[in-house]
């Protein structure tokens, strides 16, 4: 980090996996917001639009884990949005349950079944997203 000058371009992408560490190692939201912050307004600058999806999910995550639903519904659809501009269809599966997850039904059902579709149509890529798309009986089944 310290090789890296704070305004450099290479900056937020190191805030942003600073930010994965402290979220997902350290177990340390607070740090990840920080990071995740510096990471968004860099991305801003550098005009990083994917970074800056990733940042809207990431922090949006934290909002809601902290019961902000206002604020995770907000980032989780700026995230959408841009990786639907973007083209990013790998990205816009994961982008459309986490939306889903702040959404009442039959909107969030609605959000869920789209995220289905892009999945199967990707051939079930992300594959760590099938858990979390399987059919309501399936999870009844497996539990």
């Amino acid at each position: 980090a310290a090789l890296i000058a704070p305004g450099a371009p290479g900056r937020p992408l190191l805030d942003f996996r600073r930010g994965l560490i402290a979220e997902n190692l350290t177990r340390s939201p607070q740090a990840a917001r920080a990071a995740y912050r510096r990471a968004h307004a860099g991305a801003t600058a550098h005009a990083d639009p994917l970074l800056l999806s990733a940042t809207w999910r990431h922090l949006a995550g934290l909002a809601l884990r902290e019961g902000e639903l206002t604020e995770a519904r907000h980032g989780f659809a700026e995230s959408l949005r841009i990786r639907e501009e973007l083209g990013y269809m790998v990205g816009t599966a994961p982008a459309l349950v986490s939306l889903a997850d702040t959404e009442t039904e039959p909107e969030a059902a609605r959000l869920r079944e789209e995220a289905r579709r892009l999945f199967r149509l990707l051939g079930g890529v992300p594959t760590w997203l099938a858990h979390r798309l399987a059919p309501p009986e399936e999870d009844a089944a497996t539990a």
